[in-house]
């Protein structure tokens, strides 16, 4: 009787023991497996090690009339490099209005022009496009805020779609009431572009479209310098103009109503196309790819550019101030006229062949350029009853080289129309 007390005892303990070496059997199973550190791809283990590159990015650009690779300037020494207006520019005291350059500074460019250059700061242009190659999305955003309801804003966005084609899209915003009536100003700018190389990197697209619309409040100036010191015209805004009329400012963050002032809008499609005849061919053997590389030695190009150019000065009220126009512009206004308009506006193509030769081919910045150009015009003028059309034709010729170890560089280029 006795021993049978002792074995059931015993039976529990063994029946007890098999289970908890079960229960850590299963549970050292789980552990198994269970993400390590450091694991394979596809491990969502928010432990997991870190080589200190999940969030870095690998980005530069080229511009459209050259091939060499640049990095971005990220330095502060210079604030205007993110200020639409130069270090060496003044302006009208509101930012938006015209400026001037302190340091001459001819215009190196031969042909037709429009003349119209007071706003080119706040102008985005194609030739300056930068085409990036990015190996995550890239975004830049950028606010200023200042004095008397002064604002910029600006946004960048760039990401390549496929390995070789990126897109990128630019958008900048300039608002400000200013000091005086009829000062405030309205900018807004955009621009795309998009950079495609065919894989046996032979074949190359740019495309760029740009859109400007500048609004500018044009007073003259104030009537009589002796307003600053009065007590009764404390506030700026209030001081009468020579232009505009006494129009009480507008402290509208958004609004694009500048009554007297000026209005230009431009724009600008292109579309360039490379391809490379004559090169060699090359690559680059890694571990687990291929790259192709081309060393063009002849290349041909074709671009097509339409822009268009609407500069436009308008005053509502000219009545109040036939005298200031007589005196300063020798124009004479009938003071029961209603709207004062004047309009400038062109339409200009583009299209050019030219063929590169590179006589080092492992110096893409090194060449030869001789091409031919067509460009058509036309412009209307006033309200549109004035036009004129033209055209040129002119051959040019280009020679650059950038050694490779950078120490000199040659740049000459030429038109000659016909």
């Amino acid at each position: 009787m006795n021993y049978k007390k002792g074995i059931i005892p015993l039976l529990l303990m063994f029946f007890l023991s098999v289970t908890i070496t079960e229960t850590f059997s299963q549970n050292n199973n789980l552990l198994r497996r269970l993400p390590r550190g450091g694991g394979g791809g596809g491990s969502s283990d928010s432990i997991a090690h870190r080589t200190g590159l999940e969030d870095s990015i690998t980005i530069n650009f080229r511009y459209l009339d050259s091939s060499r690779m640049r990095k971005f300037d990220s330095s502060i020494l210079d604030f205007t490099q993110r200020f639409p207006v130069p270090s060496d520019h003044y302006h009208l005291g509101n930012i938006g209005n015209a400026t001037h350059s302190m340091v001459y500074s001819k215009l190196m460019r031969a042909g037709w022009d429009n003349g119209f250059h007071a706003y080119d700061s706040y102008i985005l242009n194609d030739y300056d496009t930068r085409f990036y190659n990015t190996t995550r999305p890239y975004t830049e955003i950028q606010y200023q805020f200042g004095s008397r309801y002064e604002q910029m804003l600006g946004a960048l966005h760039t990401q390549n779609i496929l390995p070789n084609w990126n897109a990128s899209f630019q958008y900048r915003m300039i608002n400000s009431t200013g000091f005086y009536q009829n000062q405030n100003t309205s900018h807004n700018n955009y621009r795309f572009g998009s950079w495609f190389q065919s894989k046996n990197k032979r074949y190359q697209n740019f495309i760029v479209v740009v859109g400007n619309k500048l609004l500018s409040g044009e007073n003259g100036g104030i009537k009589d310098e002796a307003y600053l010191d009065s007590a009764a015209y404390k506030e700026r805004s209030t001081i009468p103009t020579r232009l505009g009329g006494n129009t009480a400012a507008n402290r509208n963050l958004f609004s694009s109503d500048i009554g007297t002032g000026t209005k230009y809008t431009t724009a600008s499609f292109l579309m360039r196309q490379q391809y490379d005849f004559i090169g060699n061919k090359d690559s680059i053997v890694t571990d687990s790819s291929v790259i192709p590389l081309f060393y063009p030695r002849l290349r041909g190009e074709y671009t097509i550019n339409y822009r268009t150019y609407n500069y436009r000065f308008t005053d509502p009220a000219p009545g109040q101030s036939v005298e200031f126009y007589n005196q300063k512009y020798g124009i004479l206004i009938d003071s029961t006229v209603h709207n004062y308009y004047l309009q400038d506006y062109w339409n200009e193509l583009l299209n050019d062949f030219s063929i590169y030769q590179f006589p080092d081919a492992k110096n893409s910045q090194q060449f030869v350029k001789l091409g031919a150009t067509m460009q058509l015009l036309t412009g209307k003028f006033d309200s549109g009853t004035v036009k004129s059309k033209n055209h040129n034709f002119f051959v040019h010729g280009e020679y650059r080289n950038r050694t490779r170890n950078q120490k000199w560089d040659v740049e000459a280029f030429g038109n000659f129309y016909v």
